[in-house]
């Protein structure tokens, strides 16, 4: 009996394992997203500079001009939640209210990428997207000239490890503008790196972000808006509580 009882507690061990292996094989989505509304610039509130004219004259002048993107969207914002130890059928043994946001934030495309093959962005896929985005090589706000540099930090996507310096990576802005050691974005992609694009934010516990508010997080997406208008595209979100 003694001998039964221990095969069967190690089955439930064994079990219990696989399990905790098959939810660690990908990230999930958040329960509730609110939106707390959106802004942009609005240039046309800026005066017009006059430059005197004089006839006879030739007259050197460099300009300084702002323009809005057409090929991104902004997301930040808090993240609060819930470490919890549950059954199959949501049954709590117990849980942990979250003290710091700390892990990733996926946005994509597709309702349902594949975790579980996600790697670096691939230079095929980059271009692939930049065509989707109704970006040249040549535009300045382009996906390969925003994510330029390779100093992610490491971190996991599920049990798929995501080594530091090796992915596409740029940081959004903070309280004095650009920085290098928080908001990291990262470009990560299913199929290995060459699928669909998956942007990818480190989650920091509460840093001054760019309108100097705290924030736990800042995300860039991209979005074509090259032809005018208000055409919106939607973004699955996903989020890793680590």
């Amino acid at each position: 009996m003694e001998k039964r009882t221990t095969v069967l507690i190690a089955l439930m061990i064994l079990g219990a394992l696989l399990i905790a292996e098959a939810a660690l094989a990908a990230p999930s989505a958040p329960v509730s997203i609110s939106n707390g509304g959106s802004s942009r610039r609005d240039l046309g509130t800026l005066p017009g500079v006059t430059v005197d004219a004089q006839a006879g004259n030739v007259t050197q002048i460099n300009i300084t001009a702002l323009a809005i993107t057409k090929s991104w969207q902004g997301y930040y914002g808090n993240v609060s939640g819930t470490i919890t130890l549950d059954t199959a059928n949501n049954k709590t043994f117990y849980n942990w209210s979250m003290t710091s946001a700390k892990g990733q934030i996926y946005a994509a495309r597709v309702a349902a990428p594949d975790f579980t093959t996600v790697n670096c962005t691939t230079a095929g896929a980059i271009t692939t997207e930049e065509t989707a985005l109704g970006q040249t090589a040549t535009d300045s706000d382009s996906v390969a000239n925003t994510f330029t540099g390779t100093a992610n930090p490491q971190f996991y996507v599920g049990s798929v490890d995501i080594p530091a310096n090796t992915c596409k990576t740029t940081n959004a802005f903070g309280s004095t503008g650009a920085q290098s050691s928080d908001f990291y974005q990262v470009l990560l992609s299913d199929t290995n790196g060459s699928g669909n694009i998956i942007y990818t934010t480190l989650m920091n516990g509460t840093k001054a972000g760019f309108d100097g508010n705290n924030w736990d997080f800042e995300l860039l997406v991209g979005q074509d808006g090259h032809t005018g208008g208000s055409t919106t595209t939607p973004y699955y979100f996903f989020v890793e509580l680590a």
